[in-house]
């Protein structure tokens, strides 16, 4: 499995790409939203990891533009911010909102179903 985590806290970034990475996956990162944009149209991602607020793009909008160039992509949205609103937009894009903080339990069985 090969992940892309984006998130302007790259210590958290860091902290996520390891997780993944001890847990078997390739995980690679940035925390730039226009950056991962043109990552991930340039190599086969098979999950991407988003943060709903970013500067510059937020994550439901990279998620989007991920969807039109690339149906099949699979993604998970994170947040600290996660109220109603943006879980409707999750749900409205059929894509899982993970609340920040969450567990690492939580973060790799929401990994395993997305990629099922």
């Amino acid at each position: 499995m090969h992940v892309l985590v984006v998130d302007d806290d790259e210590a958290f970034c860091q902290l996520l790409v390891k997780i993944l990475q001890t847990n078997g996956m390739e995980a690679e990162w940035t925390s730039d939203g226009l950056i991962a944009y043109r990552m991930a149209l340039q190599q086969p991602y098979d999950l991407f990891i988003l943060d709903v607020r970013m500067p510059l793009v937020l994550g439901t909008e990279l998620a989007e533009g991920l969807k039109k160039e690339r149906p099949d992509a699979k993604i998970i949205l994170i947040s600290s911010f996660a109220d109603e609103a943006l879980q409707q937009t999750a749900v409205r894009l059929g894509i899982p909102l993970l609340s920040k903080p969450f567990t690492l339990d939580r973060l790799l069985q929401t990994t395993t179903e997305v990629l099922r």
